[in-house]
């Protein structure tokens, strides 16, 4: 059985039901280990609202649940062998064994803008991986659909030469979890631009307290200030200034 065919199935599943949107971006992260995932950013025909689609299971999880169903094929509910377990992977799953494994989050407004203004900005972009060992790291395939589009293909740890795309995708890493998640946000690079632009939203939950921007203090009246520039009047302090100077 061929894990990796089914997890593209459930990809081309996912997308298939959601004709009634724009796709604007498609994400694809392969990992030697099989923690794969999927992403689409949809945008809903005359609105604004942007959506993102993404798998929760990858090759790894798959070949289990390939087995199980198969197991399930042959042997009744007593647990008694009744058939033979399917020669081809084919019979396993269909469209509807993918929906548990799909969800649908909506993008904030503000980082939904911001993506789209990358999208736009990085328009006509072909970028192709080198060939390398994969045991170094995740190949990510990026494909926009915004403008011109464009195309990115690249492995994990090369993606500080993947600047801004590799830091939208740790945006939308935090949607993920597990492997997928850490993937998307290992380059220190990219990790730092999202936070800058997180900053730039105003969005405390993304960046830390002690690195918020804090409010200048008001300038102090000019008449204060030519105060505090006068010399010290009090003859009390005059007269331990006089001490400490002989010391």
């Amino acid at each position: 059985m061929d894990a990796a065919r089914y997890f593209e199935m459930m990809h081309h599943a996912m997308s298939a039901r959601k004709r009634d949107t724009t796709l604007l971006l498609r994400v694809k992260v392969q990992d030697l280990g099989g923690a794969d995932a999927y992403l689409e950013l949809r945008q809903e025909p005359g609105s604004a609202r942007v959506r993102l689609f993404y798998s929760t299971m990858g090759r790894r999880n798959l070949n289990f649940q390939l087995f199980r169903k198969g197991w399930q094929l042959c042997h009744n509910a007593s647990g008694e062998m009744t058939g033979r377990f399917p020669a081809k992977a084919d019979e396993l799953l269909s469209a509807d064994d993918f929906a548990a494994y799909i969800r649908d989050d909506a993008l904030d407004a503000g980082r939904a803008e911001r993506v789209l203004h990358e999208l736009r900005r990085c328009s006509g972009d072909h970028t192709a991986a080198l060939p390398r060992n994969a045991r170094e790291g995740a190949l990510i395939t990026v494909d926009s659909f915004v403008g011109r589009g464009a195309h990115w293909c690249y492995w994990s740890t090369d993606a500080a030469a993947q600047l801004p795309m590799a830091a939208v995708l740790c945006w939308l890493g935090d949607f993920l979890a597990g492997t997928e998640r850490r993937t998307l946000q290992s380059c220190p690079e990219a990790v730092q631009l999202a936070a800058q632009w997180q900053a730039d939203l105003a969005s405390p939950f993304a960046c830390p307290v002690d690195r918020m921007p804090q409010p200048m203090a008001p300038a102090a009246p000019a008449a204060a200030r030519r105060a505090s520039a006068q010399p010290v009047q009090n003859p009390r302090w005059q007269s331990i200034l006089a001490v400490l100077a002989t010391v």
